[in-house]
């Protein structure tokens, strides 16, 4: 094993002295409350408070706040509440913050997703099994205004699902993420579904949902 500072003969007897020397420092830190100090020139890094996030560049800065455990808490929880009601009627939304561009284009943008995870049985499906829920939020430039309308696709899932009469929902069929029991029976013919709840798609003058 060599030193940082080694002497070793040749085969001529003439002294070499090798230098062996160190790996710098690297030029980035990470970790917390700590310098990071190069010997050509200085690199410091210090770490920002645990609630925020600061990024720096030669332009400008940028300073993020997270959110409270609190409000992380209830967002998670309302991602995956079930929508038990339509809105067949288009309700005029309430602006909260900001305004609609004065060059907004007039149209409507449709939004589909999951829309119910649990039945009035005491069922639960994966999300990515829930009915399919449709959105529209319609833009009206004129008047400055947005409509929201939302109800569930109509496929053959939900109609066997759902009772009309009473509201209720019954989950009988299984999706393939689907934690109900009864999917590896032998000659089951539900144990797919269609919950159409990926995509939109307008088709010869129809609303088609993936």
């Amino acid at each position: 094993m060599m030193t940082p500072h080694t002497t070793a003969a040749s085969a001529h007897g003439v002294v070499h002295r090798r230098h062996h020397h160190r790996v710098p420092p690297p030029t980035n830190c990470y970790g917390s409350d700590h310098d990071c100090r190069r010997r050509r020139g200085v690199v410091v890094v210090h770490a920002s408070a645990a609630t925020t996030t600061t990024s720096t560049s030669t332009s400008r800065a940028t300073t993020t706040t997270a959110d409270s455990p609190s409000a992380a808490f209830w967002d998670y929880n309302l991602l995956f509440r079930s929508q038990r009601a339509e809105s067949r009627d288009p309700v005029q939304l309430r602006l909260v913050e900001g305004a609609v561009p004065p060059d907004f284009p007039p149209g409507t943008y449709y939004l589909a997703g999951p829309g119910l995870f649990s039945d009035d049985h005491g069922s639960i499906v994966h999300p990515l099994d829930g009915h399919g829920y449709l959105r529209a939020f319609r833009f009206d430039t004129t008047n400055r205004a947005v409509h929201y309308s939302a109800r569930y696709v109509e496929t053959a899932a939900k109609r066997e699902e759902h009772d009309a009469a009473s509201s209720s929902w019954r989950f009988t069929h299984r999706g393939p993420f689907s934690v109900l029991q009864g999917g590896t029976r032998v000659g089951n013919v539900k144990v797919m579904k269609n919950v159409a709840n990926t995509g939109v798609l307008r088709w010869g003058g129809r609303l088609l949902c993936l």
